[in-house]
């Protein structure tokens, strides 16, 4: 490990403390996703429980240079979640798992990224609602890892696919500012439909 990347992880781990990982065998897990796409070992993997501490992970890669690749499962057969290049830090958003809210009467609801799309589908069970969105990889997939890649499944056909199912988004972009996309019903005037730019993007426009 070279002088800079050890003081980018001092960096991270004064952020993260024991949710850095830079060891070989848990760096290796992260080299890859589902895909047949080779990677290489990410210099690091943390695993963010806000959104300060992903502004936090963008502002740190600014200063010192390192990219970011943003993952949930890596369940994706796409390759996104795949590092392709050096000094690389993963930021798996695994531990960002709560559902915020559901509504019942405006039938939407509020969820971190890494929440697996089988165990919200489970929550809005109890509320007569479902999120149709249904890749093979439901049980394991997340909810921001079917967003990034515009996910559907074989319920698509009947109620189409991610994109007709995201109302808003929160996500810090490439200057570590927190942007708010979209709005809570369907019908949204708030300028240009940034959330349709987003879905699908496969993380290279904002975490």
């Amino acid at each position: 490990m070279s002088q800079r990347q050890g003081d980018v992880v001092r960096e991270l781990e004064a952020v993260f403390k024991d949710r850095l990982f830079t060891e070989p065998h848990i760096l290796a897990l992260y080299s890859h996703d589902a895909s047949s796409e080779v990677g290489v070992r990410p210099m690091a993997v943390v695993q963010p429980v806000n959104v300060d501490e992903v502004v936090r992970v963008v502002k740190l890669a600014i200063d010192y240079g390192f990219k970011i690749v943003p993952v949930g499962s890596s369940t994706s057969l796409s390759g996104n979640a795949t590092p392709k290049l050096e000094n690389t830090v993963i930021v798996s958003m695994e531990r960002m798992n709560s559902i915020i809210e559901v509504s019942d009467i405006d039938w939407y609801a509020r969820v971190q990224p890494g929440i697996k799309v089988d165990e919200l589908n489970l929550e809005l069970m109890g509320y007569g609602l479902q999120w149709p969105v249904d890749p093979a990889s439901s049980r394991t997939a997340t909810v921001g890892g079917v967003i990034s890649n515009g996910g559907g499944g074989m319920r698509g056909a009947k109620y189409g696919p991610a994109s007709h199912w995201v109302l808003g988004l929160e996500a810090v972009i490439g200057t570590g500012d927190v942007i708010r996309v979209g709005c809570r019903t369907v019908k949204c005037r708030e300028g240009y439909n940034l959330v349709q730019v987003f879905i699908g993007s496969e993380g290279t426009l904002a975490l």
